[in-house]
């Protein structure tokens, strides 16, 4: 038989089917118990506690005069610990909350006495194509997954790269970090339970590679005769121990199969592809508080001569975006007061973001030396003669939004853009499904659209008015979507017309703009999914929609059709055509129905690639900040806060008092980039961190 290495686990959602404080009080006496038995058991020489470290902080909320206790063993390698906060769903923040998330989990590690080695990704819904490269800025080669890896993964392992080419080698949990649930349970009969879970790794293994074995589950609190279990199965001829994912892993062979990019296919697992469209407005309001602090927040505290760099509140306002970040929390599959608690907490972060907003502003509207309005541009492009990372102050400020004149066509409106028009109805679909997944229920209602001084669409379930204004500069249409639904359980979308036949798409993500096909790659107990999570944008058939955050699309052949909401009212149901298992309890969320008035916002726009789509995304998601200048200041009335260009920006701020920028390249070939005075070529698709010198006020 072959020999079989066991990893003790429990995989911790802060909060879910319950909240967060009814999952503390299970975690503090799972890890009261983890601990006893490192501390006493005889065998008991290694858990592993799920690749976060909030749940550490959480037990340590409750019991502080444990953690001289949680270091040592973490020290010695009893307990390993990060490399994460929390185990964010990776589509639904951006990819600089990924780079936090992670900086802040290492450094969080080592504070107690760890040095992260493996990237744990054990459960999020798919992964992102630049994973890889973000663990290898990070100093991280290694990575596990489950969920998302396609059929071409026939190993426990493979070499998982990125569009720059980083490479991170990768082991395969073939079965689930799960599959070793319940081991207690065999009592007597461990050593044939374990030959079991053997034989159905058989077939992904080498033939002298051993097999690992995670034993533990949700929520599940390690099982005390663990260790006199090991020993019974050595003492009957089985070669068997406890270990951790980093020594097993360093012990493996490099891996020889090489996979691409996202990894968003159910072939081995279900994606639960849907959970984009679920409560938007938390989706959209989360995106709105990373904005204002990665982008408005950080840069100008960073850079407004004679401003105190906040350290304090951007770590608060960090931390609870991570806390939010949580695949169950982000992802709104959880329970209506979860959804609640997610609220409260993004309204948090945006009041913190919002107070050093208006101090660094404030302070820098004191400096210039002209009176007006002062405005102030967050994008690395000049926008309404205003410099890159800039100000101007100008007698008024009126972008002056011209409202478009709907044409009514059958069943459809139109608005024109340039010499060109874009063609838009609306789509009403039962929806049987559940907050995981979408499960279709009778047929398409197109919706009744009647000619008027507005575009009012109207079904059996609800009513659309689609409202249309063009800036002057703007390359795109601002589209208003206001919703009065009263039904429940159904998926109401808007369709874009293409003029041109589309075989896939290109879609925001973070940092890269990924090619994708027309549907993913479906499963045995779950078929392809022609619904994706487009990060700002998505391009398809000479058409392109832009918005704040994350929102779900499809492209059917004639339409780009946008996920507006879809309401559904169960966390999880039981087997489904579009799910033959259930993802988590039956629990009513009568929230997520979305019964009522609820709008939302998009931008319209001709096709786009690359750094132009970027720009595109920028000048709608991204407004200039306006104040009044006081005019006492020594500052002229056009200056930028950094001088730089570069193919795109993701963050500006602060470490140990230096300024650093994050930029990258969005574009399949080398760009240049200028960050101050110095100059430089950045690769296709990479990800760049500099200290700017000889540049700014």
């Amino acid at each position: 038989m072959r020999s079989v290495r066991l990893v003790a686990h429990t995989h911790w959602d802060r909060e879910w089917y319950l909240p967060f404080e009814e999952f503390r009080d299970k975690l503090v006496p799972t890890l009261d118990l983890v601990l006893e038995l490192v501390e006493e058991v005889e065998g008991w020489t290694h858990f592993h506690l799920d690749g976060q470290t909030a749940m550490v902080d959480d037990y340590l909320d409750v019991r502080p005069e444990r953690e001289a206790d949680i270091r040592r063993h973490i020290t010695s390698g009893a307990l390993s610990i990060g490399p994460w906060v929390t185990l964010a769903d990776e589509f639904l923040v951006s990819g600089e909350s990924i780079v936090r998330n992670l900086e802040d989990g290492i450094a969080r590690s080592r504070e107690l006495g760890g040095d992260p080695a493996v990237a744990y990704l054990p459960d999020q819904f798919g992964h992102i194509g630049q994973m890889p490269q973000i663990l290898a800025l990070s100093g991280l080669a290694d990575a596990i997954v489950w969920r998302g890896a396609p059929s071409q993964v026939t190993a426990s392992r493979f070499a998982w790269t990125s569009p720059d080419g980083s490479s991170a080698k990768t082991f395969y949990l073939a079965c689930s970090y799960g599959q070793g649930r319940n081991i207690e349970s065999s009592g007597a009969g461990f050593a044939e339970r374990i030959e079991s879970e053997v034989a159905r790794l058989d077939g992904f293994l080498m033939p002298e590679e051993s097999a690992l074995i995670p034993i533990g589950d949700d929520h599940e609190p390690p099982w005390r005769d663990l260790p006199r279990a090991i020993a019974r199965a050595v003492s009957a001829g089985m070669d068997i121990e406890l270990t951790s994912y980093a020594e097993h892993i360093r012990a493996l062979e490099p891996p020889s199969l090489t996979v691409h990019g996202e990894l968003r296919s159910a072939a081995r697992a279900n994606l639960l592809p849907n959970t984009y469209s679920v409560r938007p407005r938390q989706k959209i309001e989360r995106a709105q508080a990373e904005h204002f602090l990665e982008r408005y927040a950080e840069p100008l505290a960073a850079l407004v001569p004679g401003v105190e760099w906040p350290a304090e509140d951007l770590a608060e306002a960090w931390y609870l975006l991570h806390l939010n970040g949580a695949h169950d929390s982000v992802c709104g599959c959880s329970t209506d007061e979860v959804a609640a608690a997610v609220d409260r907490r993004t309204t948090e972060v945006t009041d913190l973001a919002s107070q050093i907003v208006s101090l660094a502003l404030g302070h820098l509207a004191v400096l210039v030396e002209q009176t007006g309005v002062l405005v102030f541009n967050p994008s690395p492009f000049e926008r309404y003669g205003v410099p890159s990372l800039g100000w101007r102050v100008m007698e008024e400020f009126e972008p002056n939004p011209e409202q478009l004149t709907p044409e009514f066509r059958d069943g459809a409106v139109a608005f024109a853009l340039d010499d060109s028009s874009i063609e838009l109805s609306v789509e009403d679909l039962g929806d049987v499904g559940d907050l995981y997944t979408f499960c279709p229920e009778g047929d398409a209602e197109i919706a009744a659209v009647a000619p008027g001084d507005a575009a009012r669409f109207s079904t059996a379930r609800s009513e659309v008015t689609l409202s249309a204004w063009r800036v002057e500069g703007e390359d795109f249409i601002r589209l208003r979507a206001d919703v009065d639904n009263h039904a429940p359980d159904h998926r109401l979308r808007l369709l874009v017309a293409l003029p041109e036949a589309a075989s896939g798409s290109l879609a925001g993500a973070p940092f890269e703009i990924v090619e994708r096909p027309l549907t993913s790659e479906g499963g045995p107990t779950e078929p392809p999914s022609p619904c994706w999570p487009a990060r700002g944008f998505v391009f398809a058939g000479g058409r392109g929609v832009l918005a704040e955050g994350v929102f779900e699309y499809e492209v059917t052949g004639a339409h780009l059709a946008i996920t507006l909401m879809r309401c559904t009212g169960n966390i999880s149901r039981g087997p489904m055509p579009t799910r033959s298992d259930a993802a988590g309890p039956d629990v009513e969320t009568p929230g997520a129905q979305l019964l009522g008035s609820h709008s939302f916002d998009f931008g319209l726009s001709l096709a786009a690639t690359g750094v132009e789509a970027v720009q595109l995304w920028e000048c709608f998601a991204l407004e200039p900040l306006v104040t009044a200048a006081l005019g006492e200041g020594h500052l002229e009335a056009t200056g930028t806060l950094l001088d730089l260009e570069v193919p795109a920006l993701s963050s500006i701020r602060r470490i140990d008092g230096a300024v650093v920028t994050t930029i990258w390249n969005p574009a399949p070939e080398p760009r240049p980039a200028r960050i101050g005075e110095q100059h430089t070529t950045i690769a296709p698709h990479r990800i760049e961190r500099s200290r700017p010198s000889g540049s700014g006020v």
